[in-house]
């Protein structure tokens, strides 16, 4: 089953427009509209994140941070959802860590 995240890069200027890559949100969404809806709920101030038909947001004038919807290739996710109670359940285990995803919407 394929399943989508949020990649996060900062606007960083320049006269052409340059990003860096901050990471990816530890949410998971079943669909590409999932994370639109997710994205859009959380940033009422700012377009849709699909208004171009990109799956691409335009930079936050605040935080000039910007979200693209990814395909999951088991990615290494770092940043916190937009709502702290979102973020995956961790469990230590004797092996190491344990995440627990819930899919957002």
């Amino acid at each position: 089953m394929t399943q989508f995240v949020l990649e996060v890069l900062r606007f960083i200027g320049a006269p052409h427009g340059k990003y860096e890559h901050v990471g990816y949100m530890k949410a998971k969404f079943r669909t590409k509209k999932d994370a639109i809806s997710y994205y859009d709920r959380h940033n009422q101030h700012m377009r849709s994140l699909n208004a171009l038909n990109t799956y691409y947001s335009d930079w936050d004038p605040d935080t000039k941070l910007l979200y693209i919807v990814r395909v999951d290739h088991g990615v290494n996710d770092s940043v916190d959802c937009f709502y702290p109670g979102d973020n995956p359940h961790t469990t230590q285990t004797d092996n190491g860590a344990n995440r627990t995803y819930i899919y957002l919407k």
